[in-house]
């Protein structure tokens, strides 16, 4: 029985050391990364926006213009 319980306990010490190494290996980005990722992220979105906005708006017309004939 206690072979068991000492199996259990390797196991559960070797999960807890391979998270611990993991957990060294992560790189947390810098406030000024995260900051200017953001800003990226909202300016192409907004043009990316516009963009559908504008398309949208010409079709309808094209098709308004078309179809009220």
């Amino acid at each position: 029985m206690s072979e068991v319980k000492e199996k259990k306990e390797n196991l559960f010490n070797n999960i807890i050391k391979g998270l611990r190494s993991e957990w060294m290996k992560i790189i947390f980005p810098s406030n000024e990364k995260i900051l200017n990722d953001s800003v990226t992220v909202l300016i192409c979105s907004v043009v990316i926006g516009l963009l559908i906005f504008v398309l949208d708006s010409l079709i309808g017309s094209g098709f308004g213009l078309l179809f009220s004939r």
